[in-house]
């Protein structure tokens, strides 16, 4: 069964997961390179802000694609490769053109460009003379099984050149990407850097022409960076896991592809979006799942840290701290309360017998700690902030637990002995 018989049906063949490596090992390889040399460049359209761009050189690339067809007479991979890089250069010119010679912003001004080239490109295929056939299926999807020797090894020759341009002028072009301005006062050519950067997505976008296909390729560079992105905050770390994320999405889209029975391109674009989802939920520094882990243990932190005080202050009411009082103290349910006491045990701040509970040494420190931090930032907010002394609790309540910062509020005022209300504010260190 050839690789288009299996595609022409959409059902569920796992038998099939390693049909991309036995019988289709050029376009398998092809792909992979096309993710991770689109990866890379990815980063640097992320960075730049140039998602747009990127989605408008894969379109605008039809024209010259079509051009060259006519003029080769063929589909011979470098033929449309000058036509797609002509176009691609061509299409970032008017661009900057139309956005700098215009009052039309430069989003707008990509929006004029690529869909006009697009269209111009779809009037000529529909005028293509009788008998010519220019696949459109596989420019828009792409189709591995048409993927030669020959193909691969172009889009080795270019993985390459791209990753050795990157490497040789991997410091202009992070400034540039970061900071345009700057690395214009500095004398480097922006511009130049601007258009070589197009230059290669066109001939990555081309040389990943019958693999991923020229429309969604913009995916395959736009997707992996911002999951690389998620992950890290240095660039060389970043340029490397996209182009990792990248290679992984088509090699995993490819089996995808054979396995289910669908397009090869769609496929590896959904395996790179499953990749950044992963990466947005999960992320350690970034990620939602650990984001809300964090505000997790902080607002338990801002809670244990509640209750102590609540505890210091029930006993120097001279009362005991029952779990009833505590809760009405602290604002906390029962239930609640109950897990964070466990919590502020474990912790030896706390010690019970029974429905009572008291502070221990530790816990009674750093209940006063609390305390001198709450008076300390009521005696800010209205020295510094100049707020009425009767609505400052409640933000004095929220800062107090920045009490690490206490010493230093109390150097700025000049080390008061009361707060506005007249309380004695307790000395660092003080029991």
């Amino acid at each position: 069964m050839t690789g288009i018989n299996v595609l022409a049906e959409f059902d569920f063949k796992p038998e099939l997961w390693a049909f991309p490596f036995t019988y289709l090992p050029e376009g398998l390889w092809t792909s992979v390179l096309v993710g991770v040399t689109c990866g890379v460049l990815g980063c640097f359209v992320v960075l730049r802000r140039m998602a747009l761009i990127g989605d408008a050189l894969s379109h605008a690339i039809l024209p010259g694609v079509v051009i060259a067809f006519l003029l080769t007479n063929n589909t011979g991979i470098m033929g449309l490769l000058f036509g797609a890089l002509l176009a691609g250069l061509t299409t970032a010119v008017l661009i900057n053109v139309v956005s700098h010679g215009s009052r039309t912003k430069e989003d707008s001004a990509i929006g004029i460009v690529f869909t006009a080239f697009f269209a111009l490109g779809l009037i000529l295929i529909s005028n293509l003379p009788r008998g010519t056939h220019f696949d459109l299926k596989c420019f828009v999807f792409g189709i591995p099984e048409a993927v030669s020797r020959d193909d691969l090894v172009l889009m080795v020759i270019i993985a390459v050149v791209v990753i050795g341009i990157i490497a040789t002028l991997y410091h202009p072009m992070k400034l540039i990407s970061f900071d345009p301005v700057v690395a214009t006062a500095m004398g480097l050519p922006v511009m130049a850097f601007h258009y070589l950067l197009m230059g290669m997505i066109s001939a990555t976008v081309v040389a990943g022409l019958k693999t991923t296909g020229v429309i969604l390729v913009v995916a395959m560079v736009i997707t992996p960076a911002s999951a690389a992105y998620q992950l890290t905050n240095r660039f060389w770390q970043m340029l490397v896991l996209a182009g990792f994320f990248g290679g992984l999405s088509a090699m995993l889209g490819m089996i995808l592809a054979f396995t289910i029975n669908a397009p090869s391109g769609p496929s590896m674009v959904l395996v790179a979006t499953l990749i950044f989802a992963l990466s947005m939920l999960f992320s350690p520094t970034h990620g939602y799942v650990f984001d809300k882990l964090r505000k997790r243990r902080i607002r338990r932190h801002i809670e244990g840290e509640d209750i102590l005080k609540a505890v210091h202050r029930i006993q120097h009411s001279g009362e005991e701290a029952t779990r009833q009082r505590i809760s009405d103290r602290a604002g906390l349910t029962l239930k609640r309360l109950g897990s964070l006491l466990k919590e502020l045990a474990r912790q030896k701040l706390i010690q019970g017998q029974d429905n009572v509970t008291s502070l221990t040494d530790s816990g009674h420190r750093r209940a006063v700690e609390l305390v001198r931090a709450h008076r300390l930032w009521e005696s800010y907010l209205v020295d510094e902030a100049n707020l009425d002394p009767e609505n400052i609790h409640l933000h004095a309540e929220q800062l107090e637990h920045a009490h690490d910062l206490a010493d230093e509020v109390d150097r700025t005022l000049g080390h008061p002995r009361h707060d506005p209300h007249g309380s004695e504010i307790p000395e660092s260190g003080s029991r």
